[in-house]
């Protein structure tokens, strides 16, 4: 909350970039974060949902991005939509950030092999998986998703 109006920057970026993640959080950014911080103490989550913790990236007080772990599993956890999403800040695209927190995550946070998936179309993001060391797994339709999806496994750091 002590970041809430640099999230509320960020947010905007995010909702203002089709992410819609976010969209939650427009004209309610205090309210999204304490959600976020509900869902991270196993509160307040839908039905079947995991713990998810969600951590940012902050330089000078500016967020440049997101990461995000479900903290347990499930069939379309593991063949869908993975154990870990991220987003940067449009601004802060191409600068490593993506790498930085993926890192971040498989050497301070991550206990156990977990499943990160991206859109096929989206080379940044298959990019950033193979520099942290994603193995690739496989490739599907998700008819739920209405998209190709491709499946890594990400190890923690040893």
């Amino acid at each position: 909350i002590k970041h809430l109006d640099a999230f509320k920057v960020y947010a905007d970026e995010c909702i203002n970039d089709g992410l819609a993640l976010y969209d939650l959080a427009q004209n309610a950014h205090e309210v999204f974060l304490k959600k976020r911080i509900a869902y991270a103490e196993d509160r307040e989550l839908p039905e079947g949902w995991p713990p998810i913790s969600m951590f940012f990236c902050i330089e000078s007080g500016v967020i440049l991005g997101a990461i995000r772990i479900r903290r347990g599993t499930s069939d379309y956890i593991e063949n869908v939509i993975g154990h870990i999403g991220y987003e940067t800040s449009p601004k802060a695209r191409g600068l490593g950030i993506a790498t930085f927190m993926l890192n971040w995550m498989k050497n301070h946070i991550i206990e156990d092999v977990c499943i990160v998936s991206c859109d096929t179309d989206n080379l940044a993001s298959r990019k950033v998986i193979d520099k942290s060391g994603g193995q690739f797994l496989s490739c599907f339709y998700s008819q739920e998703e209405g998209r190709d999806v491709l499946r890594y496994q990400l190890k923690p750091a040893e």
